[in-house]
């Protein structure tokens, strides 16, 4: 058997947050099971298809801006105009209940410069980032938990090469993604 195989879902738990990786959904299949993960909520993008979304005068006019390289929505309506899966993932998007601001998003190497609060790398980027990564668990891992841990998000959510991360400090959140994403379920 190959070791790069994924299993169908990996879950674990972080301090107060719940977490999922799957090798075999994406946001876009996220988006369509379960909105709620977004809908009435405020969301920061730093990171679509690896790099800053640009908005558009539409979103500008409905309220999107932009700051220190990161995008933030007014409260989500609907998925439907939402940017994602375009280029086949590395999007990232921090979830808050209430309008928030991350700080200034870091482009540089991470392990290269100390980690504070107000300034945010975007962990989605680093090929193959997975919190069930065992390689990556004393380095990546820990740095990811750290900075969540300051930013106290509802939810974060990862479209990677291989993976989509869900993370959340919303249990019942965290049951109905784990339960949309439930393809066993699904084939009964």
């Amino acid at each position: 058997m190959a070791s790069n195989i994924k299993p169908p879902r990996i879950t674990g738990t972080q301090g107060p947050y719940f977490w999922l990786s799957t090798g075999h959904h994406d946001l876009s299949t996220l988006m369509a099971r379960c909105p709620q993960t977004v809908i009435g909520k405020y969301l920061a993008v730093t990171s679509q298809d690896s790099g800053a979304l640009v908005l558009s005068d539409e979103e500008k006019s409905a309220g999107w801006q932009s700051r220190k390289s990161i995008a933030y929505s007014p409260q989500v309506q609907s998925v439907e105009k939402l940017h994602y899966g375009e280029c086949g993932g590395f999007d990232e998007w921090y979830v808050s209940e209430s309008p928030f601001d991350l700080g200034q998003l870091r482009r540089d190497n991470i392990f290269e410069f100390a980690m504070a609060p107000g300034q945010v790398w975007t962990f989605v980027n680093y090929l193959n980032f997975s919190l069930d990564d065992p390689e990556n668990r004393d380095l990546l891992v820990t740095l990811f938990w750290k900075q969540l841990d300051w930013i106290q998000p509802e939810s974060y959510i990862a479209d990677g090469a291989d993976t989509l991360t869900f993370v959340s400090r919303n249990q019942r959140l965290f049951t109905q993604v784990f339960q949309a994403l439930d393809d066993e379920a699904e084939a009964t």
